[in-house]
């Protein structure tokens, strides 16, 4: 028989490459595997042999005398940081000081009476001056640090507390909340607590329990009410989830409750509208679309039939191509480029709009309020995000600027206005202005 294997590769990993080590033995350069062959019977004998890794280097004089600079330094900091601590940490409350003396370390601006996590509103109070209802956790410190599930009404002109109702229950804490505030669109205000609801009046300012008046009776309660919250906080609606596990969508204006698909149909119109349902005027900013993104915001104005304090669709304007309806196109199907697709029209229930102040540019826009005779707004006054804030009132018949008026560069962007007969209040959170009927800015009004 041959003693020799043409050619002869390592049975380890396969490489030809090889040192002889002796008559018929080998050594694999690739992975250091020695093998020889039995001349007998060509049998291939292995042996693994791996390379002891190179000796460590010694290091530099140099380096190791960075190395020990390093440790001595992180010694020393942790020195000088135990320190500080045993010299400056506030000492700590005794058991029988209790939450009081937990509130006397903080510092003294975090221990004056404070909103934690709220929701606010503007309501008309008595002679027509504006409330401001603050709803949420607060924390009057009062002799502990407790948070409570409050209601307070404020004069949204001056910061005077007018009413303070604390909720029974206590406060979920840790930057949470249970308590959702919902105003509808005829202005009714509702507070929703656990499994109970509130209704806020501010004329005068009050807060009653109005769970058994609007939920009483209702047979898809039977099992009970669970919880209570507000959704995306959009429509004339709140949810409801029963102690049976299911979803239900309540609206107060009506009395009535919905499944998740009942609301769908007759939100999108597939049953028969309310009694009181009417053609309304509105007022809306038209959205960046997908397909025509360069398109500048325009303010629309718009007709369209309410559904009588029922489910509804609020309509969304952006520059698209309408293919008539749902499916997969192409750019060669017949198309329209529209700021609403028919279906989602329909659906709506638009029955017209247009450009309500052709050939301006709005940048960062906000809707803050309209009524029949004013549209208030706020916008950048140019695309830099670093311009000025503008708050502008346009007449709502032609479109016209009644006045320009910037906001400091320091105020949070409105999100609440109220028009009042001393001109208008808009604010954010807990902060309020008012603002003249030509426009003039009174100062931050802060609720405490």
């Amino acid at each position: 028989m041959a003693k020799t294997l043409r050619p002869i590769l390592c049975p380890q990993c396969g490489s030809p490459d090889k040192t002889t080590l002796g008559p018929d033995l080998y050594r694999c350069n690739a992975c250091q595997t020695e093998y020889y062959l039995d001349s007998d019977d060509v049998t291939v004998h292995v042996r693994h042999h791996y390379a002891a890794p190179p000796p460590r280097p010694v290091p530099a004089p140099t380096a190791a005398r960075y190395w020990v600079a390093s440790i001595f330094l992180l010694v020393a900091l942790g020195a000088l940081t135990w320190l500080y601590f045993l010299a400056f940490r506030p000492r700590q409350p005794s058991m029988a000081g209790g939450s009081a003396a937990a509130a006397d370390s903080e510092p003294a601006a975090l221990r004056q009476p404070r909103w934690m996590l709220a929701h606010s509103v503007l309501l008309p109070g008595a002679g027509q001056r504006p409330v401001l209802v603050v709803a949420g956790d607060y924390r009057s410190l009062s002799g502990n640090a407790e948070e409570t599930p409050t209601v307070i009404c404020y004069d949204a002109t001056t910061g005077t507390v007018l009413k303070k109702v604390v909720l029974p229950g206590k406060s979920a804490g840790h930057g949470l909340t249970d308590l959702h505030l919902k105003q509808l669109s005829n202005g009714d205000t509702y507070v929703l607590y656990h499994n109970a609801v509130y209704q806020v009046s501010a004329a005068p300012p009050a807060v009653a329990d109005v769970t058994q008046a609007l939920l009483g009776g209702q047979r898809a309660l039977a099992s009970g009410v669970a919880n209570l919250d507000v959704g995306n906080n959009e429509g004339d609606h709140f949810y409801i989830f029963t102690n049976d596990g299911h979803q239900l969508s309540f609206y107060p204006l009506i009395r009535r409750i919905y499944t998740d698909d009942e609301q769908w149909d007759a939100s999108h119109d597939r049953g028969p509208r309310l009694p009181g349902s009417r053609v309304r005027t509105a007022f809306a900013f038209t959205q960046r679309g997908m397909q025509h993104r360069k398109e500048p915001i325009q303010l629309l104005t718009y007709q369209y039939r309410d559904n009588g304090g029922g489910p509804s669709v609020r309509p969304e304007f952006a520059w698209q191509d309408d293919y008539g309806g749902y499916g997969v196109f192409t750019s060669a199907d017949p198309h329209q480029k529209t700021l609403i697709a028919r279906t989602d029209a329909a659906i709506s229930r638009v029955l017209s709009y247009r450009d309500f102040t052709p050939g301006r540019h709005y940048f960062a826009p906000y809707l803050l309020h309209y009524d029949a005779d004013y549209v208030l707004l706020t916008s950048q006054a140019t695309a830099a995000a670093s311009s000025s804030q503008l708050v502008q009132l346009l007449d709502a018949h032609t479109g016209a600027i009644v006045f320009t008026t910037a906001l400091p560069a320091a105020a949070p962007s409105p999100t609440l206005a109220l028009r009042y007969p001393g001109g208008f209040v808009i604010g954010h959170g807990q902060t309020t202005y008012t603002l003249s009927p030509t426009g003039k800015l009174g100062p931050a009004v802060t609720a405490q």
